[in-house]
């Protein structure tokens, strides 16, 4: 039977995949919805369509934001799922705060967008590659051009910036894939940039921030699209990815992505190596 991971899909634009995905299916799949919200996961669940008796619908709780947790849900995966055929990635935060912690000492963003992305494809690749169909990966979050690095600065603990925090992002996430795809030639991975999208993570949780959300709202609701919109589109080129690695913007559509130097490659790459394994043995 097919099967589909989500990881951020209680809300947003990862639910909205999530219900493309049972829809596409009709509900015949495994499909599993990985998060924190136990009742919207439940909500979701039961707006799929009506499966057959062999079909999964079922919630892991996690919060990704902390790497052991994330390599604690990809062994319990690996032991109860035969294969996978599609990984979304969609969790986040808002990324306009300064650096924030989690009790493994990352920042919050980067474990969140990135570390914890890395570490789900990294653990879960043996139950993709035994994907009839070659597996397809989709991460919701910032495609575009890379950026230099910072080799002394990767995990940002210094000078830590809006912009660093952009381009830093972008960067891992587009030389991650392109490292991925060329080791899996079989398989695609994806980046998409989603652009304005009227996500619950946009709504405000500090009262400092609600009155300049509130004063922007019409024109932002002007220019932007709806999660269900947005997954919908995201949903459709995902389905039709090719293999190797591909950039997306807001409509689905491919972007020319310039490849990084192999250098920049295995830094990144040995960086959140390191770093992941590390959080493992613990």
């Amino acid at each position: 039977m097919i099967t589909g991971v989500f990881v951020g899909g209680t809300s947003g634009i990862g639910r909205a995949m999530a219900q493309a995905f049972a829809r596409h299916t009709n509900g015949n799949a495994h499909i599993v919805i990985i998060g924190r919200n136990k009742i919207a996961a439940a909500e979701l669940i039961a707006s799929f369509p009506k499966a057959d008796t062999n079909a999964i619908h079922e919630f892991i709780p996690c919060d990704v934001s902390l790497i052991t947790n994330v390599h604690n849900t990809t062994s319990e995966l690996a032991r109860r799922l035969q294969r996978i055929d599609y990984l979304v990635l969609s969790s986040g935060i808002l990324i306009f705060a300064g650096r924030n912690e989690t009790s493994e000492g990352l920042d919050d963003k980067m474990a969140l967008s990135y570390y914890s992305r890395w570490t789900f494809i990294h653990d879960l690749m043996p139950l993709m590659q035994k994907s009839e169909r070659g597996a397809k990966v989709y991460s919701i979050l910032a495609a575009g051009a890379n950026s230099p690095i910072e080799k002394d600065n990767l995990d940002l603990r210094k000078n830590h910036t809006f912009g660093k925090m952009t381009a830093a992002l972008t960067t891992y996430t587009n030389v991650a894939f392109q490292k991925f795809a060329k080791e899996e030639p079989n398989m695609s991975f994806n980046h998409a940039f989603p652009g304005f999208v009227r996500s619950p993570m946009l709504t405000p949780s500090t009262w400092y921030w609600k009155i300049p959300y509130y004063l922007v709202y019409p024109i932002f609701s002007f220019i932007s699209v709806t999660p269900e919109v947005s997954g919908d589109i995201h949903f459709a080129a995902l389905l039709e990815s090719p293999p190797g690695f591909h950039s997306y913007n807001p409509k689905g559509k491919l972007m020319q992505y310039k490849p990084a130097e192999e250098e920049t490659v295995e830094i990144v790459w040995e960086h959140t190596l390191e770093l992941t394994e590390r959080l493992h043995e613990h």
